[in-house]
């Protein structure tokens, strides 16, 4: 069965951290910004942003979809990865981290789960990270997406698509832009059965390619939302919301903004990844 779906755009959030900690020393200190570093530490957290997201979406008459982690991983002393991955990690039971999931949800927008980063071939972990996001939601959630972006095809699908999930968002390439295998609309994946919306651009990616220099990141993307409108593709976006943070990531909040008027401009529906799916299933 062929799908349409025309131009259309999915805005996406993982939600990796909500305060700084560990940064200070990776990133500023080893950049020099040591003053910053301090000043930053005296203010209120930079890596936050939900109010500030929800403000600029909310002005442009779009919604997007918030993957929550849930990471549990132990650092062990010969693992250098696990230090990053548990050191300052939130738990999403705490109070803060309830009530803006819930602000989310209240106000349109869509919670999903962000699998830890040993998850994806582990169904005992996946289940018990997404029953702790329903509890908190209140309700079924039916988007992951894998830390990382770790798959393990088709052994990972197969574990979302049995515990309920009715999509995963995580097919994409690591480290470059664009469509990964000319994927441009989301497909269901033949031994799993599961919707996959995959993803075209990532925030650290563009930036990377484009040497962190903001108006070379915006003509990349530009180029991509011509690639899409051109092709009728959905084009999947992953913002940070650490990185809407305007000392540590000059010029990334205005690319995404950019990116969201731009495609109004050239008439592109914006769709959350549960409308997506919702509209692909129905069909």
């Amino acid at each position: 069965m062929k799908h349409d779906f025309n131009f259309t755009v999915c805005l996406t959030h993982d939600v990796d951290r909500i305060r700084k900690t560990y940064q200070y020393v990776t990133h500023d200190l080893r950049h020099g910004k040591i003053m910053k570093a301090f000043f930053e530490r005296s203010k209120n957290d930079p890596y936050w942003n939900f109010d500030r997201i929800m403000s600029m979406e909310r002005e442009l008459g779009v919604r997007s979809t918030f993957f929550f982690l849930n990471e549990s991983i132990k650092p062990t002393l010969f693992s250098p990865k696990s230090w990053l991955l548990s050191f300052g990690r939130y738990d999403i039971q705490e109070p803060e981290v309830i009530k803006i999931i819930k602000a989310l949800d209240k106000d349109g927008w869509e919670i999903g789960l962000h699998g830890s980063f040993n998850s994806f071939n582990d169904k005992v972990l996946m289940k018990k990270e997404k029953h702790e996001l329903e509890s908190v939601l209140g309700k079924p959630v039916i988007g992951i997406r894998q830390h990382h972006l770790n798959l393990m095809v088709p052994e990972t699908w197969k574990i979302q698509k049995s515990l309920g999930f009715a999509y995963d968002a995580t097919f994409g390439a690591k480290r470059e832009i664009g469509f990964l295998e000319d994927k441009i609309v989301p497909f269901v994946q033949p031994d799993s059965k599961l919707l996959i919306i995959p993803l075209a651009v990532m925030d650290g990616n563009l930036f990377h390619k484009a040497g962190n220099d903001p108006e070379k990141a915006w003509g990349l993307a530009e180029s991509l939302i011509e690639i899409a409108e051109k092709k009728k593709a959905v084009l999947s976006i992953l913002w940070h919301q650490r990185v809407f943070n305007d000392n540590e990531f000059p010029g990334w909040k205005d690319v995404y903004q950019k990116i969201i008027v731009e495609c109004k401009k050239r008439g592109a529906r914006f769709l959350t990844c549960k409308q997506i799916s919702e509209e692909y299933l129905a069909e």
